[in-house]
């Protein structure tokens, strides 16, 4: 059994595998070095994370006890 912790991200509680947030925070990450010379680019890397905590709160609410790796790598 993998262990679950529950993250706020953009503002929703969301319980994930910690290997799945391993994942999330290394993706993300590689957001903001990708768009780290663009104009607008808080508001970009907003918009993909508001998005990620909107599929992630969906696969939650459709019955999944957390966010699985699966789960991260589908999304992303």
């Amino acid at each position: 059994m993998k262990k679950v912790i529950n993250i706020n991200f953009q503002g929703r509680v969301i319980p994930i595998e910690e290997t799945a947030f391993e994942l999330l925070k290394q993706y993300t990450e590689s957001l903001r070095r990708y768009f780290a010379n663009e104009e607008g680019r808080d508001e970009i890397i907003n918009d993909i994370e508001s998005r990620i905590a909107e599929l992630m709160s969906e696969k939650v609410r459709k019955g999944a006890d957390a966010v699985t790796e699966t789960d991260v790598n589908e999304i992303i």
